[in-house]
């Protein structure tokens, strides 16, 4: 039995957190309109640092490469 996947956003929705996450505007989630929570909090990262969204009433996430704009 495989393990769960956590959910995910479509395409388009996680484009746009990861633009307005570049551009440092609040964040809000796309689907349940709940507060997104930053991992790792820090702005400016190493150029391969990975990113995490996380929507914190649904769960959802979105992950990219924080430096690779």
């Amino acid at each position: 039995m495989r393990k769960p996947r956590p959910a995910q956003y479509n395409p388009a929705q996680a484009l746009h957190l990861i633009a307005n996450d570049r551009t440092r505007t609040p964040l809000t989630c796309p689907s349940c309109s709940g507060p997104i929570e930053r991992t790792p909090d820090e702005p400016d990262l190493s150029p391969y640092a990975q990113a995490t969204l996380r929507c914190r009433k649904c769960g959802r996430l979105a992950r990219y490469i924080a430096g690779a704009a």
